[in-house]
């Protein structure tokens, strides 16, 4: 009877922390939300030649015109737009109330890596799980922003829980369900399909498993079950494949970006990062193509956050709450890699787990390295670094040996140093140089639109990051006239025509007001 009541009241307890972590996870996400929103990377209208302003404009053109929407074969992934719209109906368009959706899918996210965790080895992997990627900097980034890669690493995530629980259960609802999430999950991010060979062979090889309601040889059970996920995601699938043969008369899936994404990663000249390249297409079958792949998994593993679209580095500069989120990239791999070797001690019973991570590397590793790209693969990092923090936890306290977590430690800390590269300034030029851009953009449309609380923010941040910018200084000056604050005007005119003599917008302006 105690043992019983023991039980309940661990369970309760775990209850309450996992609550108080979601919780926590999603009041962080909401209170970056707030300063976000008052930043120059929230409206996407203004973010020419970056996704976000692709994806609110196809959302746009779906609420037109649902089926054929631009009258092209899909380019990109269509999931996320069309969930876009969704949320666009249900918001009114508010940009603000989407992000909110979106966090509160990151937080879900959370939430499945628990129960993953949970579901692979215990509730302590699965809370610790849960605690790292509520505090994990890079998801917090991209969950506030009308990208993608939230949804896409919740779809993934999702997709390997409900694999688990469909191995555990053997009958067609959780195997139809599991089917149907990987079709969303190819509509969001194709690449999944790489994961279908290494499903495949487990099913195989997990010889004394039961995965149907009914007897049959292993053989044919293993077959049937894969044919019925492909099945499944494949019927998903059909009506964008049909469409884009409607539109073009062309067989394309899902997208046709691809071919372009290979390139970037794989031609004579690609740099691993996200480049355009000019050169030929290596060949598999080269030496180049294989040194590219060697330098891209290198790249992968850097501790720092490679960018594309957002910059983590400059984020934190415009606002600075976000250092105080303090599980990054280099926290995690080293340690997840030392927990990773652990698992191959039963690696039958982790071969799914195991396999699921070696995919979320290489499907990156293929094309190029971003730091959002990583996203779905750190999930799968912090599972492991889960795993190694509470078996370090069982060897100190319980079986009262030191050696194998010393022995880890020192792996650890090699790896960290080796892997710690910076290569040059956390915010390059061109990330500068972009901040720059959409700041001019940002500021003169709320000018124009009276939104004075917002812009004098904008300014005084354009001008923090960038002080010896002329337009940031001339800006600045704007928007103090536009309080009544003279001598604060007068004083940035003058700075900026110090920068640049001849900026003949802020002499006729200091003209103007020196009357």
């Amino acid at each position: 009877m105690k043992r019983v009541k023991d039980i309940n009241l661990g369970k309760k307890k775990e209850k309450i922390i996992l609550l108080t972590i979601l919780l926590a996870g999603l009041l962080i996400r909401l209170i970056y939300l707030y300063f976000f929103k008052d930043t120059v990377f929230l409206n996407p209208y203004l973010m020419d030649k970056h996704d976000q302003k692709t994806f609110i404009l196809w959302a746009e053109k779906i609420l037109r015109h649902p089926f054929y929407v631009d009258g092209k074969v899909f380019y990109m992934a269509p999931f996320y737009p069309y969930f876009l719209t969704f949320l666009y109906l249900i918001t009114g368009g508010s940009i603000t109330g989407i992000l909110i959706f979106h966090a509160i899918i990151d937080t879900g996210t959370c939430f499945l890596l628990y129960l993953t965790g949970k579901k692979l080895f215990n509730e302590k992997v699965g809370l610790i799980s849960a605690f790292l990627a509520c505090f994990y900097k890079t998801y917090i980034v991209y969950s506030i922003s009308i990208l993608s890669d939230s949804i896409i690493l919740f779809l993934y995530v999702f997709f390997f829980y409900l694999l688990l629980l469909s191995l555990e259960s053997p009958n067609f609802k959780w195997w139809i369900i599991t089917g149907i999430i990987l079709g969303f999950s190819a509509l969001a991010k194709p690449t999944i399909a790489i994961y279908l060979p290494f499903l495949l062979y487990g099913l195989f090889y997990w010889r004394e498993k039961k995965f149907l309601p009914f007897n049959i040889s292993h053989s044919k059970q293993a077959f049937l079950t894969f044919s019925l996920l492909i099945f499944v995601s494949g019927l998903t699938i059909l009506p964008v494949t049909i469409r884009n043969f409607i539109i073009e008369h062309k067989f394309v899936p899902i997208c046709s970006n691809g071919p372009a994404n290979w390139a970037i990663g794989n031609s004579s000249d690609s740099i691993g990062l996200f480049f355009y390249p000019k050169g030929e297409i290596l060949s598999p079958f080269s030496l180049s193509f294989w040194k590219m792949f060697l330098l891209k998994l290198k790249l992968f593993f850097v501790s720092y956050e490679w960018p594309q679209n957002m910059n983590v580095y400059l984020t934190e500069n415009v606002i600075p709450f976000l250092k105080l989120v303090f599980v990054k990239f280099g926290f995690v791999v080293p340690i997840c890699v030392t927990g990773f070797f652990l698992m191959f001690k039963d690696f039958k019973k982790n071969y799914f787990f195991i396999t699921y991570t070696v995919f979320n590397v290489l499907w990156v590793v293929l094309f190029f390295i971003t730091d959002r790209y990583r996203l779905p693969a750190v999930a799968c990092f912090i599972i492991s670094s889960s795993y190694f923090i509470v078996w370090v936890y069982k060897k100190l306290i319980k079986d009262k040996t030191i050696i194998f977590p010393f022995l880890s430690a020192v792996f650890i800390f090699i790896f960290a140093y080796l892997f710690d590269i910076t290569p040059g300034p956390l915010i390059p030029d061109e990330s500068k140089k972009i901040f720059a851009l959409l700041s001019v953009k940002n500021i003169k449309y709320d000018l124009k639109n009276k939104n004075i609380r917002k812009v004098k923010k904008e300014a005084e941040k354009f001008y923090e990051i960038l002080p010896n910018d002329e337009k940031s200084n001339f800006l600045l000056a704007c928007v103090y006239y536009e309080l009544g604050e003279i001598d604060k005007t007068i004083y940035y005119l003058k700075k900026a025509l110090q920068i640049n003599p001849s900026l003949e917008p802020a002499k006729r302006f200091l003209k103007d007001i020196s009357k």
